[in-house]
């Protein structure tokens, strides 16, 4: 009797009790303390990583170039940067070489440089940075000035305020610089550097280089090894716009030099350096230089005026905002650069000032040097109280590689 009492009062408790509700909110509530703030630093360390293999793959691909192509066909690959977007690194091979004088004024061949053309390659395979993570190339002392074959020094790689204009003899001009690839910031309705919005067919011998520059990974064909020939190149990236020569509809004879309308880049580049319509009787004439020059040559803006490196500088544009003392990026262009004017012919990029409480064109130029160096405190020497956050890597001649430098 009594057993049966104590079977019918039974019961089974299901649920939890307040107590134990709260000790799994505490628990959970300590789980995400800790997971939230690492995961913004899962997420970084991610793109890091991604944009560590992607610059890594982007040289082991210009070496791979190189072996494949038949003699004189150098590999490379080109940092591009547009306006808002992101670094894209785009496989490159030489396809013929381009005569170009001075100036419409000195079409002799006393005063010429030799350009090496580079178009993409046919699969149009590119590879992306993630957001933010930009490579600048490290330009020597002196890398940005060149010699004619005549003897005298001319400048038209980086020519922007920052880095001197044209003058061969600014400091700026001759020292070392870690240089961003400027292939975005320039008159994108305009043939020509210098002409000016809607003046799409201002071809009447203005030589200014144009505001697309660069730099590339370039490797030789015929042995494999990192390139020994350190003159700039002209790679050719038809700029998106339909402000162009000889309007909409073209007529056939001039259909041809346009490279919108080419059904393949090489094929144009080939035509447009041997085009017998520019040469005439092979002879430099001044007219025929200056429209080729227009199209293909250094004062076209379907052409980046790139020279090649061998070391370069991986790290987070955001990061080196903080470490030159600025408020952030430009919200337009995603970098320490301010957006091109598009009605200002003869301007081409720079610093936002508007970033930095005291702006120093110069001064800034010389800690953007020594931050991408490792001297992040920016007190004028590399010590254990700097923090590095760029990652520089050297190439090897010979594999295409990239080695660390190590800080």
């Amino acid at each position: 009797m009594h057993r049966a009492v104590r079977q019918s009062r039974g019961f089974t408790r299901i649920g939890f009790t307040i107590i134990e509700l709260m000790v799994v909110l505490v628990i959970l509530s300590i789980i995400v303390a800790i997971s939230v703030p690492a995961f913004p630093s899962m997420l970084y360390s991610s793109k890091r990583t991604l944009a560590v293999n992607s610059l890594k793959n982007a040289s082991l691909l210009a070496h791979d170039i190189a072996l494949r192509g038949i003699e004189g066909e150098d590999g490379a690959v080109i940092f591009l940067f547009d306006e808002g977007g992101a670094v894209t690194i785009v496989p490159a091979v030489k396809i013929g070489t381009l005569i170009e004088p001075s100036s419409p004024n000195a079409v002799t061949a006393m005063a010429q440089l030799e350009r090496d053309v580079f178009v993409p390659i046919a699969s149009g395979e590119t590879i992306q940075l993630p957001k933010n993570w930009s490579v600048r190339g490290y330009a020597p002392p002196g890398a940005m000035i060149d010699t004619q074959s005549n003897g005298q020094t001319i400048a038209k790689w980086y020519t922007s305020p920052m880095y001197g204009d044209l003058n061969t003899n600014s400091l700026a001009k001759r020292d070392r610089n870690w240089v961003f690839p400027e292939s975005g910031f320039y008159i994108k309705d305009s043939q020509i550097q210098g002409a000016g919005p809607g003046a799409a067919f201002g071809i009447s011998g203005n030589f200014s280089p144009t505001g697309r520059q660069s730099f590339m990974i370039r490797f030789d064909s015929r042995t494999g090894a990192i390139s020994r020939d350190t003159s700039a190149a002209l790679f050719i990236d038809p700029r998106p716009s339909r402000e162009r020569p000889f309007g909409d509809r073209p007529p056939l004879s001039d259909r041809w030099k346009r490279v919108d309308l080419a059904d393949d880049t090489r094929q144009w580049a080939q035509r447009m350096l041997a085009a017998p319509g520019f040469t005439g009787s092979g002879q430099w004439d001044r007219a025929d230089t200056s429209q080729r020059m227009s199209f293909i040559g250094t004062g076209s803006n379907d052409t980046v005026l790139v020279k090649p490196v061998t070391r370069l500088a991986l790290y987070d544009e955001q990061a080196l905002a903080r470490g030159l003392g600025a408020r952030g990026v430009n919200r337009v262009t995603g970098t320490i650069y301010k957006p091109f004017d598009q009605n200002a012919p003869g301007d081409l990029i720079q610093l936002d000032s508007a970033l930095f409480t005291s702006f120093d064109a110069e001064q800034l130029r010389q800690d953007i040097n020594s931050w991408i160096d490792g001297d992040t405190n920016l007190d004028g020497d590399f010590d254990e109280l700097d923090e590095p956050e760029s990652r520089i890597y050297t190439i090897q001649p010979y594999s295409g590689e990239l080695q660390e430098v190590l800080r």
